[in-house]
């Protein structure tokens, strides 16, 4: 894969994470870097994610600078499921800011991943980038170069517009190279210590405003007296994030799936999701999303009973409300004349 909008001469930048302290994002700003990727944290095992206590400043003021700039993930993940458990987990963090870099899955840990194989570490890594792919952001896989060759088939991973590689021997080595990490001992005027130094070889930024839209482009219409129906017996898959890509693992080494039965219809896509309707609806107290298949689910009407039930009980908690007011104030007559009463006594 050819690289689009190359520069001619590359463009500067860092990634930080907490243990460069406190940035002066100006200064890094005037010293002539353009891009930052800001460590958001790192993902377990399972696809839980722990935050770098730096992420969110870090990020606010690299943008407030005027640096382009994006996020990365150190992962520890250990399987697909998980990885898209991570990934719709970054895609809801990331929704609180603009990003105009990629968003990165840091996948280098030699001792955890040797065992694995390429084939298990690639499908990781793809179950990661393709979730961020279908939440509308540009993905992108970093490691070091002596990583990749032994443990990841990176022509796998190179089709959302390149690769960040590290590299401290002079010369990147790979090729589709967007990013080149060749220095961690970098010394920039704002940061404390020492700082990773980068180059951007094509204008990630401009891909990013022509080719991703972050959410997907998705509009989700609040739908009103509406429920999902499911039906057919263990059918229905449901998703962490609007994308058939974004399972959820049943602690089985399966999927998890709906329970015949009704639930609350939250909102519509206002377009098909990966070829199918998607609807967002409330479960075991969490909004998740489910493709709309006429063989396993439907969006149906709430019967008019229910209404009446919960109007019902709406009047039955007014009722209440109206019989505690009217005891409270009669304890209030009771106090008032209890107290005239010492007054008086006090004044003999």
């Amino acid at each position: 894969m050819e690289l689009k909008y190359q520069f001619k001469t590359p463009n500067e930048g860092i990634d930080v994470s907490k243990y460069q302290g406190s940035i002066d994002w100006p200064q890094v700003k005037a010293a002539g870097y353009t891009f930052a990727l800001v460590r958001l944290g790192w993902a377990n095992g399972d696809g839980t994610i722990v935050l770098d206590p730096y992420f969110d400043r870090n990020l606010r003021g690299a943008a407030a600078a005027g640096l382009e700039v994006g996020i990365y993930l150190y992962s520890y993940l250990d399987s697909e499921d998980h990885a898209r458990l991570a990934a719709a987990k970054v895609l809801e963090l990331a929704a609180e800011y603009t990003l105009t870099m990629p968003v990165v899955l840091d996948y280098e840990h030699g001792s955890k991943y040797a065992a694995y194989g390429r084939p298990r570490n690639t499908a990781i890594c793809n179950a990661f980038l393709r979730t961020i792919a279908a939440g509308g952001y540009l993905p992108m896989y970093y490691s070091y170069k002596s990583f990749c060759d032994s443990y990841i088939n990176l022509h796998y991973l190179e089709q959302y517009e390149g690769l960040w590689i590290a590299n401290y021997t002079g010369k990147i080595g790979v090729d589709n190279a967007a990013i080149w990490q060749y220095s961690s001992s970098g010394r920039v005027p704002g940061i404390p210590g020492r700082c990773d130094l980068n180059r951007m070889y094509c204008d990630i930024p401009r891909i990013v405003r022509e080719s991703y839209t972050p959410g997907t482009g998705l509009t989700f219409a609040p739908l009103t007296d509406k429920l999902l129906e499911v039906y057919g017996g263990d059918k229905c898959e449901y998703f962490s994030a609007p994308s058939i890509e974004a399972t959820v693992p049943d602690g089985k080494g399966g999927t998890a799936r709906l329970p015949d039965g009704t639930y609350p219809a939250l909102a519509l896509a206002d377009r098909l999701v990966d070829g199918y309707g998607m609807v967002q609806i409330e479960y075991e107290g969490a909004a998740v999303y489910v493709a709309l298949l006429d063989d396993r689910c439907r969006v149906v009407d709430k019967p008019a009973c229910e209404h009446e039930a919960e109007l019902a009980a709406l009047r039955a908690e007014l009722d209440q409300a109206r019989a505690e007011l009217a005891a409270a104030l009669d304890a209030q007559g009771k106090l008032r004349v209890k107290l005239e009463a010492v007054r008086a006594a006090l004044e003999e």
